[in-house]
């Protein structure tokens, strides 16, 4: 992680205000590390990783994205609240999770993750409206006084990992605090459920565990090698 947070560029093209943009660069929008350092994609097919999300998504698995969030002391973006399903549109269904792996202690100063429990329930997707403010992706959801009292922070030691489904409201404030808050975003999906369109999709889909039909995804089951860096 030090190489990438030491090697960004002046500038970055990201995915905010629902289209993409150039920026300066910031270590917030390290999205995709996994196709381009092996040490990311192998940490994505590790057995404790795999058998949390084989717990709730099943035997068979791809791994669909990923996305390194290092937010610095004192700057670190919020990220508003929002669902992560509705910005792909290149997957098709609902049986997909993300894996959030605490790279430092998390918790409410430096900027923790929050979920509001149940808004995933019947899987709908929210309409995106500007939030006009300067923050991770430029766009939220509407949510009422009493959905964001329900909001759970969680507060994790470095190591440790959360999953939730790709329609729960979730976000996070601002890192104001003298500490870095830094996280690894891992997202699976059930190989059998789950389409993805490969030609729309921005990044190889692997099948990391179990079994699939689809011969565009690249087979990195535990024991096979790992194909070359995309550079």
């Amino acid at each position: 992680m030090d190489g990438l947070l030491g090697n960004l560029p002046q500038k970055q093209i990201v995915y905010k205000d629902g289209k993409n943009k150039e920026i300066d660069a910031r270590p917030e929008y390290l999205t995709e590390p996994h196709p381009k350092y092996s040490f990311w994609l192998e940490l994505c097919r590790h057995p404790r990783v795999l058998n949390a999300v084989q717990s709730v998504l099943g035997p068979d698995l791809i791994l669909i994205m990923s996305h390194l969030i290092v937010k610095r002391p004192g700057d670190g973006l919020p990220v508003a609240w929002h669902q992560d399903n509705t910005y792909w549109h290149s997957v098709q269904g609902t049986d997909v999770a993300t894996v959030w792996l605490a790279i430092d202690d998390t918790d409410r100063a430096n900027g923790c993750m929050q979920v509001i429990p149940c808004t995933h329930e019947g899987y709908p997707e929210m309409d995106k409206v500007s939030t006009g403010g300067d923050d991770l992706l430029g766009l939220t959801v509407e949510v009422t006084p009493a959905m964001e009292s329900a909001a759970v922070c969680l507060e994790m030691a470095a190591g440790s990992l959360s999953l939730h489904d790709s329609f729960v409201l979730h976000g996070s404030d601002a890192n104001t605090s003298g500490r870095r808050r830094a996280a690894y975003t891992m997202r699976y999906a059930n190989a059998k459920t789950v389409a993805v369109d490969t030609a729309q999709h921005w990044v190889p889909v692997y099948l990391v565990r179990g079994e699939t039909n689809n011969t565009d995804y690249i087979d990195i089951r535990p024991g096979r090698n790992l194909p070359e860096p995309i550079v």
